[in-house]
């Protein structure tokens, strides 16, 4: 009689158990657009990137997982292992590099002592000689 009840309990226990809701853990790189909230489920830059590029959106960094420490540049490349290397002036080049690296890139945390970046480095060798 004593087997019945335990089988009982542990069926119980199992039952209960199952209607737990478990913690969700959270992730360092968010896909965000502009149709939906941020999706905070992807561990690896790479993937990241692949779906922001399949959604039409970007891949962010989820700011509740990664603490991004200031630097001297206006963005930030984040590869595997949320390893950050704030030193880019330009987005392209930081872009590129996260490409290259498959990492993501960021704007940099708010650097009073940094300049703002420059507005006309695209047209500045077009005002050569004039």
């Amino acid at each position: 009689m004593n087997r019945r009840n335990g089988g009982g309990t542990a069926m119980l226990i199992g039952a209960v158990l199952l209607g737990v809701p478990l913690p969700v853990l959270a992730s360092p790189y968010c896909v965000q657009t502009q149709a939906i909230p941020p999706q905070c489920i992807y561990t690896d830059p790479a993937a990241c990137n692949t779906r922001a590029a399949q959604m039409g959106g970007s891949c962010t960094v989820n700011p509740a997982e990664v603490h991004v420490s200031t630097g001297l540049g206006h963005y930030c490349l984040l590869t595997s292992g949320t390893v950050s290397s704030c030193i880019y002036a330009d987005q392209a080049d930081c872009a590129r590099e996260a490409t290259h690296q498959q990492g993501v890139c960021i704007e940099a945390p708010d650097s009073p002592e940094s300049p703002a970046p420059d507005p006309y480095r695209e047209i500045r060798p077009l005002m050569v000689g004039h």
